[in-house]
């Protein structure tokens, strides 16, 4: 019977250290402390007198967005002037991340407001009201 007692007072004492521990430190659904939005943390890269908005989707699916800036026309010029990629057209390496469709069937699938590109990067001229996207695509 003694352990019952224990047992009880372990969990009611516990219980509720662990409810506010999950709520100050929040959820793994995009929320911070008492269910507000996080803040995105938006890199910024570049200088220049243009800046555009550049997302990254990793192999795991994570992204990340920066702020490029530059003097460049071409989103392939610009990301090439900052080290950011290894060529303007072609891109097998973003930000230190490798998709080599030889090795993996991985490539990097280049996307303007959401949608599939048309054209690639080194080819298209950069618009400052929209976002540039490169996604890891295993095919």
């Amino acid at each position: 019977m003694e352990h019952k007692k224990c047992l009880t007072f372990i969990l009611l004492f516990t219980m509720p250290v662990l409810i506010a521990f999950s709520v100050l430190t929040g959820c793994s659904d995009g929320e911070g402390a008492m269910g507000q939005p996080q803040e995105e943390r938006v890199q910024v890269i570049g200088q220049g007198g243009t800046a555009f908005r550049l997302e990254v989707t990793d192999g795991n699916g994570l992204t990340a967005a920066w702020n490029v800036h530059t003097d460049e026309t071409t989103v392939g010029d610009a990301l090439l002037s900052v080290g950011f990629t290894d060529a303007n057209d072609f891109i097998t390496d973003v930000n230190g991340m490798k998709a080599d469709f030889d090795k993996d069937n991985a490539y990097w699938a280049f996307y303007i407001d959401g949608e599939y590109a048309t054209t690639g990067a080194g080819s298209t001229t950069i618009e400052p009201d929209k976002t540039y996207a490169f996604v890891y695509t295993k095919i």
